[in-house]
């Protein structure tokens, strides 16, 4: 993916609303107005909870847009990564580091298979194949394995690459390393995208729980202490 297609389309640019037109439109409004009226008929409790609820169908339809679809709509970077890429759905999360070290040295430590496995989560082994793919073979259950393969390796800057398995959805993700500025040390950007494997109900399955992107935010924590202290301790707090 080239640097303007990731400027353009930033995945950090959250939506705030997305936009109610045509027949939802009119659903929205009508069944807003109906759901007011029975309510405030019914009275009590219930009654005024659904009149508030169905007041804010109305608020949608009058204004045109919704924040909680916006919330659970894919960005535009991730539509562009399934398009891209062919898939039903893409999730696509990130997350960023300061790390107190320069960026050439946590560039080599990404590029050092054995290295990086020691901080990823679940535990792996990785067997090199060739300079730019690795396997990547999950401890607990060895059926379960990962091609990865660099398509991007710019030294000191910037790590691109994609991952297929048999057993597993397909992936891809990119790291980019920068002085951090005022304070020294490097920023370490992540990004992270897969096809859920039920399409956009997995999208939302993962969007509610997090999963993913918690399992990014430990990850990247874990290689910041490795790289700073030599070390990972478990009772450390990630923060």
């Amino acid at each position: 993916m080239s640097s303007e297609a990731r400027h353009t389309l930033s995945h950090t640019r959250k939506q705030e609303s997305a936009k109610v037109t045509g027949v939802e439109r009119w659903v929205s409004l009508g069944g807003g107005v109906w759901g007011m009226v029975s309510g405030v008929k019914k009275g009590g409790l219930m009654g005024w909870g659904q009149a508030l609820m169905s007041g804010m169908l109305v608020y949608r339809a009058v204004k045109g847009e919704c924040r909680l679809k916006a919330a659970l709509s894919a960005s535009p970077y991730e539509k562009y990564v399934a398009e891209q890429h062919h898939w039903q759905a893409a999730r696509v999360v990130s997350h960023s580091v300061t790390v107190s070290k320069p960026r050439e040295a946590l560039y080599r430590f990404w590029r050092a298979p054995d290295a990086l496995a020691e901080v990823v989560t679940p535990a792996t082994h990785v067997e090199v194949i060739d300079e730019r793919t690795t396997r990547w073979v999950l401890n607990s259950n060895p059926d379960k394995q990962i091609i990865v393969r660099l398509v991007d390796d710019r030294e000191g800057e910037y790590l691109e690459w994609v991952a297929e398995s048999e057993t597993l959805p397909p992936s891809s993700g990119w790291v980019r390393f920068q002085d951090a500025p005022g304070r020294g040390g490097t920023e370490v950007q992540c990004y992270v995208s897969y096809e859920p494997s039920k399409g956009h109900l997995g999208y939302l399955a993962d969007k509610g729980s997090g999963s993913t992107s918690h399992w990014l935010h430990r990850n990247l924590r874990r290689f910041k202490q490795k790289v700073e202290t030599g070390e990972i301790t478990a009772s450390r707090p990630f923060s």
